[in-house]
């Protein structure tokens, strides 16, 4: 069943947005009286009876909800911007599917791009989570990763993945229960030498992805999976 998003469904009788009233009209065909399911993105996944159906404004009435529990080992993917703007969007489409739970964009001394259309990402992830049928949005932001170490509440499990032949440590071998995990991914360039410096007088345990030297957003996709496999 397709899911659409809501801001707000807390009330009884919801309204589809524009774009998803034509898609559930003409699209799915949708007709008064089918179910449909709704999400915030916030955990909440409900049923809703469409009570009115036209292209231009659907209308439907709430008749179940539930919460749809956060993942035991949450992500906070950390990741420097691709000059191939695509390279983003695919990583961000794909990692909504696998379940990321915050997106930060962080600009380094090596990236090549510095500017990110946040709201386009926000639209693609809101495909991607209609599209799974997932009921959990992640934040997204655009920060230098000097301002973003420097976070008060950033998770004590903190990593940062980059070409070094002398770390060891893998990803995939570290364990955790209840937590939330943050993976620092570098640009193309890798991250400086004042960067690793940093990060490493701030906590941050050098990992590695795998054997193999991969591009951005593989890296930040391999963090995903691992994720999603140790929560699974």
């Amino acid at each position: 069943m397709f899911v659409f998003y809501c801001t707000e469904i807390q009330g009884n009788t919801i309204c589809l947005t524009s774009d998803d009233a034509r898609h559930c009209a003409k699209v799915l065909r949708k007709r008064p009286g089918d179910s449909i399911l709704l999400t915030d993105g916030c955990g909440t996944l409900a049923q809703a009876t469409l009570t009115h159906v036209s292209p231009t404004d659907c209308m439907a009435e709430v008749t179940e909800r539930k919460l749809v529990p956060p993942r035991s080992i949450s992500l906070h993917l950390a990741v420097a911007p691709t000059k191939n703007a695509d390279r983003m969007e695919w990583l961000v489409e794909k990692a909504v599917e696998l379940g990321v739970e915050r997106i930060s964009f962080i600009i380094c001394d090596h990236s090549e791009r510095r500017k990110i259309d946040l709201d386009r990402m926000r639209r693609i992830a809101i495909a991607a989570l209609k599209q799974s049928q997932t009921a959990w949005l992640p934040a997204l932001q655009v920060i230098s990763l000097s301002d973003f170490v420097h976070q008060a509440d950033l998770p004590v499990r903190r990593y940062i993945a980059w070409c070094d032949d002398q770390n060891t440590a893998q990803l995939v071998d570290e364990t955790w229960c209840d937590e939330e995990v943050l993976l620092l991914i570098g640009p193309e360039g890798d991250f400086s030498t004042e960067e690793i410096i940093l990060c490493k007088s701030l906590n941050y345990k050098e990992i590695k992805l795998g054997s193999r030297r991969l591009r951005t957003e593989t890296a930040a996709l391999y963090g995903c999976f691992t994720i999603a496999a140790k929560n699974n």
